[in-house]
């Protein structure tokens, strides 16, 4: 596997690389998805049938449910206090799990915060038809998956993502990590290092790489996954398990 992917790397750069620009492009990215059970020992929970799951370390702290009579049902674990009296009616100091029933068309269900600011959740107080019920956080299922990610990204450099809704041409539903290196830059990883990270995480957890070059006319590379060119996934992995090459 590291001789046929290294051939794909060294393709993928040499299509666009050309050092006497100022711009020597070269970009290859690499998206390794994982089997299902690549992660078994993770602490599994979900509201309950029909949930999504929209945001978080691997998509988990957050889920919505459409509802048949018009309103939605979303699920936030961690909410952090704010200045609203807590879930007994005191101050607020320690994180929640909020269970929140409103309008599928009021402000907060019809933003899309589900999938990237779900803390605002807490809007929903000011949604006179929503529905709250908030417990503490400590001890809910779902701060057991925060720990287990947690110490997983400090123990790897990164959190796997899970591919959702069909929004990827393979491996849907499976969970991903997005590669990207940028040869000739002293400060970014580089080629060498991105083959190195994706054999180890290839062999250690049953991933596929695909190997993905620089497109001039989108400015990005051609992976799927839409991940911006500065993203530092590779770096904190190449740092977190040594694997520089310079």
């Amino acid at each position: 596997m590291k001789r046929s992917l290294r051939r794909k790397i060294e393709a993928a750069c040499n299509q666009t690389w050309n050092p006497r620009r100022d711009n020597p492009r070269g970009q290859v990215t690499v998206v390794v998805s994982f089997p299902e059970n690549s992660f078994r020992d993770a602490p599994q929970w979900c509201p309950g049938p029909g949930f999504e799951a929209t945001a978080g370390a691997g998509g988990e702290y957050a889920w919505l449910r459409d509802n048949p009579d018009g309103t939605s049902t979303a699920v936030v674990a961690g909410v952090g206090p704010k200045e609203r009296p807590a879930a007994d009616g005191g101050p607020w100091t320690e994180p929640e799990v909020w269970t929140a029933t409103a309008p599928t068309d009021c402000t907060f269900m019809a933003s899309g915060a589900l999938w990237d600011k779900p803390h605002r959740i807490t809007w929903l107080l000011d949604e006179p038809e929503a529905v709250i019920h908030r417990e503490p956080y400590a001890g809910h299922p779902a701060a057991a998956m925060h720990d287990y990610w947690e110490a997983f990204a400090q123990r790897w450099g990164f959190v796997p993502g899970r591919m959702d809704r069909g929004r990827y041409p393979f491996a849907d539903h499976r969970r991903f990590v997005v590669l990207h290196a940028e040869p000739g830059w002293d400060n970014l990883p580089n080629e060498v290092e991105l083959l190195k990270a994706a054999v180890l995480l290839a062999r250690t957890f049953g991933g596929t790489p695909r190997v993905y070059g620089y497109d001039p006319q989108r400015r990005t590379t051609r992976d799927p996954i839409g991940t911006a060119d500065t993203d530092p996934t590779l770096g904190s992995i190449v740092s977190r398990l040594s694997l520089t090459s310079r």
